[in-house]
């Protein structure tokens, strides 16, 4: 993708989005979206494809039983489709999944619908409420 095609493909990522029911904004070449009841989400446009992130605190038992949290990622881990968990040094948990590619419609609803039920099982994952906030 050219710049002039991320722009592009921010917008319609945007417009998606806002159609789900986020509220949507732009942060310098990022889409970001918030949701009351689903994750909120850092789009990031790439030439070769798009980048989900959203980024979660984590309760201070998360540093202080660092292989009880590693053993709950690797957990949701396992039970995830598309997305993928890790925590960073300061024990913020990521969630991330990669869409390849250009904007389609269809397949932007199905990789949506994909991001929403991994987030539906991560919560479903023991230690969840022990760990993140």
């Amino acid at each position: 993708m050219q710049s002039a095609n991320l722009d592009q493909t921010r917008a319609q990522i945007g417009h998606h989005l806002q159609f789900l029911g986020y509220e949507v904004s732009t942060d310098g070449k990022m889409v970001l979206a918030r949701h009351s009841t689903k994750p909120n989400i850092a789009v990031q446009a790439f030439t070769e494809g798009v980048l989900f992130t959203s980024i979660y605190s984590c309760e201070e038992i998360a540093a202080l039983d660092r292989i009880g949290f590693l053993e709950f990622i690797n957990q949701a881990n396992r039970t995830a489709t598309i997305s993928r968990y890790y925590a960073d040094a300061q024990n913020n948990f990521f969630l991330e999944a990669w869409y390849a590619g250009d904007y389609r419609q269809v397949d932007f609803a199905r990789f949506v619908s994909l991001w929403e039920m991994d987030f539906e099982r991560l919560k479903q994952v023991p230690g969840i409420s022990m760990y993140l906030k």
